[in-house]
């Protein structure tokens, strides 16, 4: 591409952008063109000095709760590995519903400018095309709700429309959901290639997030079209909102592993005595499995450890589509596993092993389009509580011999704790 070699030819390559795939940059500059261009052609709206003043108190409400939270935001920044939802868009569609179309256009660029500068900047793999990106991504949504409100002519709202209104004011959080999903995920896909619906969509308590972030931002412009003053009520459940979902990605980081998404060892452990204390209270089976990565050395020392990584992260996706949502998946040493199975009886426990070793089998990884593909088995130790013990460390002590045995047996086998 001539463009591309231009600006290598500058002294541009150092730039963070030129390490994505080709289609992906390509993808990104045209959004990107596309929002500029957008935003200029939407000048042809007539605009009044009225609109100009709103335009700058929407700013100026943006940026005050931006400061608020200011901290809270860059931590939040640094934990945030889905798409991220930061809460400007409270203000980005109230302006899209208040607002002619460039000039809504113009409160996301500043208010995403101010936290660039004071919240996102230094911030360990923020890059300023990313954001860009995503500034240019809320320009567009915000231009594509602009014109569904003035087409459905719901502002200034009208008491006699009543439920038309209600429904037009949901269509319009839906499109701006809908064009900024759609986005993010195309530019995700060609980034990363390879990806999961989860990581391309992000996972659901994020999408409800972004919704209820819009639903404040249809709030705050009945409020500011009506009783102004009152918008001030929005700061209270605004930061609160911000605090409680930073509580909620400390939690998550603490017990979770970050190489697979499953369980850590110590909130595994803690979870699943809570679950063998309900089993002997209740009186009920409990399957345990552990699973060991056969030959993981060598897959680390022949492909190295990124390529090792690939494999325990696709490990934990097989455990977590072989299992039900209430068993416990988690990741206890460097490649070992453990799957608690409430409910289970030891009929059924070999079977379920038998699948995720199955599962596993099938999958194939492979370090890039030019390394060859390889194969990665488990041996599985499986054993049923309170047969084969009535702890949590006497069941995992006879797992651990039904490990032993698999891996002496060839490996890439299941052995059940055998109780006479």
């Amino acid at each position: 591409m001539p463009l591309l070699s231009d600006l290598r030819r500058r002294g541009w390559t150092s730039w963070a952008i030129w390490s994505s795939p080709r289609p992906a940059i390509v993808f990104l500059l045209v959004i990107d063109l596309v929002a500029f261009a957008a935003a200029a052609w939407s000048v042809v709206v007539p605009m009044s000095p009225g609109d100009l003043v709103e335009c700058l108190g929407l700013v100026g409400l943006g940026m005050a709760a931006a400061e608020m939270t200011r901290q809270v935001e860059r931590r939040r920044r640094r934990f945030s590995d889905t798409p991220h939802v930061n809460f400007s868009s409270v203000w980005t569609l109230a302006g899209a519903l208040l607002l002619p179309p460039a000039l809504a256009a113009l409160v996301a660029v500043v208010l995403y400018l101010h936290l660039w500068l004071r919240s996102w900047r230094g911030v360990s793999g923020i890059y300023a095309y990313k954001v860009v990106f995503s500034n240019c991504n809320v320009v567009l949504s915000c231009l594509v709700a602009s014109w569904t409100a003035r087409y459905l002519d719901l502002f200034p709202p009208r008491a006699d429309r009543g439920a038309v209104a209600a429904f037009g004011l949901m269509f319009v959080i839906a499109v701006y959901f809908t064009v900024n999903s759609a986005l993010v995920a195309t530019a995700i896909a060609l980034i990363k290639q390879r990806v999961s619906a989860k990581t391309l969509l992000g996972p659901l308590n994020e999408n409800i997030l972004e919704l209820a972030t819009l639903c404040m931002g249809t709030l705050a412009a009945l409020l500011l079209a009506r009783l102004p003053w009152l918008v001030v009520i929005v700061f209270v459940p605004l930061y609160a909102l911000h605090r409680s979902v930073l509580i909620r990605q400390f939690e998550q980081a603490a017990t979770i592993d970050s190489k697979t998404g499953l369980l850590n060892a110590a909130s595994w452990n803690a979870i699943a005595e809570a679950e063998l204390d309900r089993a002997r209270e209740h009186e009920t089976d409990v399957g345990l499995l552990i699973l060991d990565i056969d030959h993981f050395r060598q897959v680390n020392n022949l492909h190295g450890h990124f390529v090792g990584d690939q494999a325990l992260r696709r490990i934990g996706d097989a455990l977590r589509s072989e299992v039900r949502s209430n068993d416990l998946c988690g990741r206890v040493g460097g490649e070992e596993f453990v799957i608690l199975l409430p409910g289970t009886s030891a009929d059924t426990i070999l079977d379920v092993a038998n699948r995720i070793r199955q599962r596993v089998y099938d999958t194939r990884i492979q370090a890039d389009e030019t390394a060859d593909v390889f194969q990665i088995t488990v041996s599985i130790g499986a054993a049923s509580f309170p047969a084969a013990g009535r702890t949590l460390q006497e069941l995992m002590t006879a797992v651990d011999n039904a490990l032993f045995a698999a891996k002496d047996a060839g490996r890439n086998q299941v052995r059940v704790v055998e109780v006479r």
